[in-house]
């Protein structure tokens, strides 16, 4: 075969670029220290790099950002959640204090006024708080205050509230009746007239709503499904959701928390059996045999529920939402708008923090903050408040009997003065027994934040768990990248340095052999 110049020429130039490729290629795998630059340098590095690279970024993501924010959410909520725990207890030291004996004026207002600071704290300070804008306690609806932030007139709510047979307690309740007649058949008045009616204590089966100042007539604008005068449905369900029938039929009346018969649930006419409802306060009496007949219900059917339906309006300044504990409906004067709230149990705020995983952050208040707070404090406000006006009427009558002479006069004065204390003796015990119920209610929304709060704990445990997971396997995915990817020093400079002899060497051959023509050869 005859071998021409061209022939060399070219053979020549081909080595020289693959030598000077090859060189350019160890360049830059020297100066970038990687293996490629391109897929087509080598696609299985190439492949196994963006499924690296694609891995670390979520991990970054998980990491940096959403197990990050998460755990900040959960370290808020947990924080908030210790504070109402140890206001809790403080509300619990002084119940505890105000049960165990008779609490003059001064001490009993002083306990009264101190529990309602530490109230106000766990709801407005704590329950209220939010997240980087977001409040924590409120399920889905992160943008919206547990509380009403100013006195609110415009808006109405049917409320629908769940109960079942422990929420139904007795209370003592003092009845002195004030408007029998005397004998001659008129309304009494004297002092006298009292000598005959001692005031007498009984027992009340009592539920207490949510609320107080509920309305005491339906305002028209909600379909409420009230039947009869009274401004308040009972719904007794067994398990499957269907009515039970009250057997009697219910005969619910309404009274006003100024009525000195509020709690006697025997209408003194027929004697029939009733539910008395009283807006003013948000309490409903059971008698005896409706009393019964639900325990009975619940007895056989441990499922069961006491749903009760009643509107509110005119919220004050702090008043707990009624949409974050309770299905309801709510029409605003002012705009005429309707709206319907579901119940809002398990509103839970999930973050992905790790692959196919997901963390609930959030703690919704009506799993952790009771509203039983509320009510035990205004129980407590409401017995020391009557015995606040029993001792001013005995202050009043004893200034009487010193600016009177006239013995008959005195000798009356002398009698109802007996018949206050009494009805004071009385009084004590049930301001003593409030305070009771009050510590007994304060225990029981201890209970249930403990679980909230053990619960959080759990979860947290767990994010920790998958940071630390995570932190692990982004070091690991970082080396699998640099193995994947990087290429060592030493073996980059030595593989440079043979690439460079391999270019000067075909340089110098070519030099040499585009040098000679035909007749050397010859």
């Amino acid at each position: 075969m005859r071998v021409t110049n061209s022939m060399i020429s070219n053979s020549s130039r081909i080595h020289i670029t693959a030598a000077k490729n090859e060189l350019m290629k160890r360049e830059n795998q020297y100066t970038t220290q990687k293996k490629i630059l391109r897929p087509s340098d080598d696609p299985t590095i190439a492949i196994r790099a963006l499924q690296l690279r694609t891995t670390y970024g979520k991990i970054v993501q998980y990491v940096s950002k959403n197990v990050k924010d998460a755990m900040e959410w959960m370290d808020t909520t947990e924080g908030a959640l210790e504070k109402i725990q140890e206001g809790l207890r403080g509300i619990k030291s002084r119940m505890d204090y105000g049960s165990q004996d008779y609490l003059g004026l001064d001490e009993r207002h002083s306990v009264l006024a101190e529990i309602e600071k530490i109230v106000e704290g766990i709801f407005h300070d704590n329950a209220n708080a939010d997240y980087a804008g977001r409040y924590m306690f409120t399920g889905y609806r992160t943008d919206t205050s547990l509380l009403f932030p100013t006195d609110t007139k415009n808006l109405e709510y049917a409320i629908t509230e769940g109960f079942n047979s422990n929420d139904i307690g007795t209370i003592k309740y003092v009845y002195r009746d004030e408007t029998y007649m005397n004998t001659n058949g008129s309304a009494g008045t004297a002092a006298s007239d009292h000598a005959g009616h001692p005031p007498t204590q009984d027992v009340a089966y009592r539920l207490q709503l949510a609320y107080k100042n509920c309305s005491d007539t339906p305002s028209g604008n909600l379909n409420s499904g009230f039947t009869g005068t009274a401004a308040i449905a009972l719904t007794l369900k067994d398990s499957t959701g269907n009515p039970v029938t009250w057997n009697p039929a219910l005969n619910i009346v309404q009274r006003s928390s100024s009525d000195t018969n509020a709690y006697n649930v025997k209408d003194p006419n027929t004697g029939a059996q009733n539910v008395i409802y009283i807006p003013e306060t948000g309490e409903v009496i059971f008698s005896e045999a409706v009393y019964q007949q639900i325990q009975e219900q619940f007895r056989t059917d441990p499922e069961s529920s006491l749903d009760i339906k009643y509107e509110k309006s005119e919220f004050e300044d702090g008043d707990i939402r009624p949409e974050m504990y309770f299905e309801c409906d709510s029409y605003d004067t002012v705009t005429k708008n309707s709206v319907q709230y579901r119940s809002p149990a398990g509103q839970e705020i999930k973050y992905e923090v790790n692959f196919s995983q997901t963390a609930t952050v959030n703690v919704q208040a009506r799993d952790a903050i009771d509203t039983d707070i509320y009510r035990a404090l205004d129980y407590v406000r409401q017995t020391v408040e009557a015995m606040d006006e029993i001792e001013r009427k005995i202050k009043d009558i004893t200034t009487q009997i010193s600016n009177t002479t006239k013995p008959t006069e005195i000798e009356n004065l002398s009698k109802l003065k007996e018949i206050y204390e009494q009805e004071q003796k009385l009084r004590v015990g049930c301001m003593t027994e409030a305070f009771g119920m009050g510590l007994t209610m304060v225990e029981n929304a201890e209970k249930s934040l403990n679980v909230a709060v053990a619960d959080l704990g759990a979860r947290m445990n767990r994010v920790n768990l998958t940071n630390d997971k995570l932190l692990d396997q982004s070091i690991d995915t970082e080396e699998k990248l640099s193995s994947n990817e990087d290429i060592d020093l030493a073996d980059a400079y030595i593989n440079m340095n043979q690439a460079d002899l391999l270019y000067q060497a075909a340089l110098s051959a070519t030099a040499k052999i585009l040098g000679n023509s035909l007749l050397n050869y010859i």
